[in-house]
């Protein structure tokens, strides 16, 4: 991206980078957001989805040759060489360090950052727990770990959170991600303010906040709403518009262009959105970069090349500006090339059928990288940017959800292999809102299988699963989002 880019081209280049599904129904509800009570009490939920399954047992839950204690077993489990493994002082939890390069992975790709330094720095608002998914397919998988495999009325956990912390937001439901992490729930009695605006574009997307500003030769703004005011009544004196005046499908489309349009322009965020730098921006378009892409840029270096920054950063804007309170970001299938070599996988965490070991700890690392970013930069800003609200992070949650998890068998004494899919598994959350420096749940040595915990008093239990259920119920409850299914994880709440 080494050429100025006008507002045209950036509009073509990422057309669809703004749906138009639920915005209307959600600022036709919206209120004066000024010094709103909601404001002080409101959470805020990041889904980072770690596709293709991102196994815990090579993150935060490793096993050691010597808690298998039989060297014949240890040599046909995916485990680690006890001087692998580091536990960084004052953390309760652990994980594998660097991995030596081998395999496919070995030469092509740049390893990037590790568990080690993220564990070391962020252990007292990680917390880890285990998981029995219900589906090893990707979509079933990855559709499940954002529903709770159905518990709440079939609700996302994004419709759950916009419908308890965004009624008053233009835009509390933003998707990035893709398969089935931007599935709508079942439940037809949700309110449409709280479906998911889906983003395909995150560089792209500011583009989307107005209709005049950065268009060469625009008319005067009011001359352009008269000219707007002047088809609304054309389509309601047409024939189309007459026959089809009760449809709901034209009611919606009526209302985005009605109320939201106007609300998003007056809003003026385009300049607040933008990711690009100055230098990418002609001046003739008068668009500017965001105030705060310097800082964003510090955490996330990579942003105009790999989408998962790019949409990382645009989460934090979305968030900081009062657009949202919940925006999911997924791993893409293509592999992201870096300055010189690939920084991720051509099918994320899925290439751990061809090269398990080297797969996850370089997935897992790219996905603790951003993770890292998030909590700097959420501990640095201010929520609306005023201090009065305190820092973002503290009413942040951040959940790394994944499909399933993955086999934990190998070859005797391979160091390079590959695995499928498993149900058996665990989930990262890190957030100020539940005990950190946890594990909850335990795993079996001589199989590498996790189990449960209970929820109410914490503690483990060999032989009791904990599903996707009670991973839902957990953030809803951090959240403050009831429902009557919702299973009691009070032992997990800060």
């Amino acid at each position: 991206m080494t050429t100025k880019i006008g507002r045209r081209q950036m509009l073509l280049a990422m057309a669809g980078a703004m749906g138009t599904t639920a915005l209307g129904s959600a600022l036709s509800r919206a209120t004066e957001r000024e010094g709103s009570t909601a404001d002080k009490d409101r959470k805020l939920l990041f889904i980072l989805c770690a596709t293709g399954g991102a196994s815990i047992v090579d993150s935060f839950l490793p096993v050691t040759r010597t808690e298998v204690d039989d060297d014949a077993l240890a040599d046909t489990l995916n485990v680690y060489d006890d001087a692998k493994i580091i536990t960084p002082t004052g953390s309760n939890i652990r994980c594998p360090g660097y991995v030596e390069p081998v395999g496919l992975l070995g030469n092509l790709y740049e390893l990037g950052y590790g568990l080690d330094p993220f564990l070391a720095k962020h252990h007292r608002w990680m917390t880890v727990l285990t998981q029995e998914c219900t589906s090893v397919n990707h979509n079933v998988g990855q559709y499940r770990s954002v529903t709770g495999a159905g518990i709440n009325r079939g609700r996302t956990l994004m419709e759950a959170m916009a419908l308890r912390h965004g009624e008053d937001l233009i835009i509390p439901n933003c998707n990035m991600a893709n398969d089935g992490y931007i599935q709508p729930g079942i439940d037809a009695s949700l309110p449409a303010f709280a479906q998911a605006e889906i983003i395909a574009s995150p560089l792209g997307f500011a583009a989307a906040m107005d209709g005049v500003k950065g268009v060469l030769g625009a008319p005067d703004r009011a001359l352009v709403e008269r000219a707007r005011g002047v088809r609304e009544e054309l389509d309601d004196a047409s024939m189309f518009g007459k026959t089809f005046a009760g449809s709901p499908r034209r009611q919606r489309f009526l209302g985005n262009r009605r109320e939201v349009q106007p609300r998003l322009e007056a809003a003026k965020m385009m300049d607040r959105l933008t990711l690009l730098p100055a230098e990418l921006l002609d001046p003739k378009y008068g668009v500017m970069s965001s105030p705060l892409l310097p800082t964003l840029a510090s955490k996330f270096s990579n942003l105009l090349v790999d989408p998962w920054e790019s949409q990382a950063a645009l989460s934090v804007l979305l968030a900081y500006y009062g657009l949202s309170c919940v925006s999911t970001i997924g791993l893409r299938q293509e592999p992201t090339f870096g300055n010189e070599k690939l920084i991720t996988t051509p099918i994320a965490f899925d290439f751990s059928h061809n090269d398990h070991r080297m797969a996850q700890y370089l997935m897992w690392g790219h996905v603790l990288k951003a993770v890292d970013a998030l909590v700097d930069l959420l501990q640095q800003l201010d929520y609306l940017g005023d201090p009065a609200l305190g820092k973002m992070w503290d009413r942040s949650l951040i959940y790394v959800a994944t499909d399933f998890g993955r086999d934990k068998t190998r070859p005797a004494k391979a160091e390079s292999w590959g695995t499928g899919h498993s149900l058996n598994n665990g989930t990262l959350i890190v957030s100020p809102l539940l005990k950190g420096n946890r594990v909850f749940g335990g795993i079996e040595p001589t199989t590498c299988e996790t189990y449960g915990f209970d929820g109410s008093t914490g503690d483990s239990t060999p032989g009791l699963n904990c599903s996707e259920g009670h991973i839902y119920s957990a953030i809803a409850q951090a959240l403050d989002i009831e429902f009557p299914e919702r299973i009691d994880m009070s032992a997990l709440l800060a």
